[in-house]
């Protein structure tokens, strides 16, 4: 009950707010993605910060295999480039508490952007490190058309996560192309890997 009530309040949270919303969908080989995620300056000095970011999978052949995370950030910049982060992440069934920096980079163009979120989360009367970061890559080809190119990815103590995406840009509201997620699993050498085509929008 309580990780459901997590949950309800990073979905509302992302409701409320009214950022804006990239929503994604992958085809690949093995099961279906979906992403989605808002990043919104909260005040007008842009000190307060909400980044929120939603996870599914659907696997096409074993129910079993289906994974949901939700993961939200609030964070307070002391400069563009760094601040204190605090949140968690809902994994299906149970939520992680975290706790630590922002820290964020974008060129002068702003086409080329880094945002990493390293935490520490409180689990079971556990502590583990973990970092979450999106890279991303954007160069425009001409007035409506561009390139799109984005990594999320994740790092904690049980698995190494990675979602790549390249393909191509219209007018920064659709973007569509291939993309690959890898999974390790720490205690294995085995990388899964899914494929595909994907589609994304900012609405």
């Amino acid at each position: 009950m309580k990780n459901i009530l997590f949950a309800t309040i990073f979905l509302s949270l992302n409701t409320l707010i009214r950022a804006q919303l990239t929503i994604e969908a992958l085809a690949g080989n093995k099961y279906a993605h979906y992403i989605s995620y808002t990043d919104k300056d909260l005040d007008s000095a842009a000190k307060w910060n909400y980044f929120n970011l939603n996870r599914f999978t659907v696997n096409y052949n074993n129910k079993a295999l289906n994974t949901v995370s939700i993961e939200g950030q609030l964070t307070y910049q002391f400069k563009p480039w760094i601040g204190i982060s605090t949140g968690g992440g809902f994994y299906g069934e149970f939520f992680i508490p975290t706790l630590g920096l922002s820290l964020s980079y974008a060129n002068v163009r702003e086409d080329f952007f880094i945002q990493l979120y390293p935490t520490i989360g409180f689990f079971e009367k556990q502590i583990g490190p973990s970092v979450l970061g999106i890279i991303g890559y954007v160069p425009k080809l001409s007035l409506n058309w561009g390139i799109s190119s984005q990594i999320i990815f994740s790092v904690d103590p049980s698995e190494i996560s990675q979602i790549a995406r390249i393909g191509l840009d219209y007018k920064n509201k659709l973007q569509f192309g291939l993309g690959i997620d890898v999974i390790q699993r720490l205690n294995t050498s085995k990388l899964n890997t899914n494929a595909g085509l994907f589609l994304r929008f900012n609405v």
